[in-house]
């Protein structure tokens, strides 16, 4: 972390304060690559979300696993300390920092009312089951989101989008009116990217996964 000024990752605390505030316990993950800094978190509504920033300089390859909390403490000055490594505590994979292949981009227009009616499903299954204003079981809303809601493809390629995928990536804020998401794979792996940030899926079966 010593290699990384607090200058150059200050872009990447909106995401560390969103993930803090729906997890005070979860990890980050900052890989560095070239240029590239990217900030890789998991969401307690099963997500992986992920920033990425263009950094001064190059600089050395690095890949750390900290508290976000901590790090974020850190960032906001409230400590003087650089926070501890934590790479044991990080669990599952993550998605490949090149390979990736542009699959199809949809507007934000389009995205959005998928959204909204996923959100009214959810919010009808619970009244069927007699609590209103709640959610339904966990393990009916986790069917619902799992869901494919969108699927694009181009050539022999195609990639599925879950409800969960387009849920997180409006409701972490990555999809700014007027713009649209693209949609990218590369081997198991799924990526949503927006203009704030990504949403990573990995589908089982295909390819391996990159650690």
């Amino acid at each position: 972390m010593t290699a990384l000024p607090r200058a150059e990752l200050d872009e990447l605390a909106p995401l560390l304060r969103r993930a803090v505030t729906l997890d005070p316990s979860t990890l980050a993950r900052i890989r560095r690559v070239d240029d590239r800094i990217t900030a890789l978190v998991r969401l307690p509504f099963g997500v992986l979300a992920a920033r990425t920033i263009v950094a001064d300089e190059s600089a050395p390859a690095d890949d750390s696993t900290f508290r976000a909390d901590e790090l974020l403490g850190w960032l906001d000055g409230e400590s003087t300390e650089a926070p501890q490594r934590r790479d044991a505590a990080w669990r599952g994979g993550v998605p490949p920092s090149s390979g990736w292949q542009r699959i199809d981009t949809v507007p934000d227009t389009d995205v959005r009312p998928l959204v909204r009616a996923g959100a009214l499903t959810l919010k009808e299954t619970a009244e069927r089951e007699g609590v209103p204003g709640a959610q339904p079981r966990a393990e009916v809303a986790d069917a619902l989101l799992d869901s494919v809601v969108l699927t694009v493809s181009a050539g022999d390629r195609s990639a599925p989008v879950t409800l969960r995928t387009l849920s997180a990536v409006t409701r972490l804020g990555f999809l700014p009116r007027g713009s649209y998401i693209a949609v990218d794979v590369a081997g198991r792996w799924i990526r949503v990217a927006a203009a704030y940030g990504s949403v990573y899926a990995e589908r089982a079966g295909l390819g391996l996964t990159v650690h």
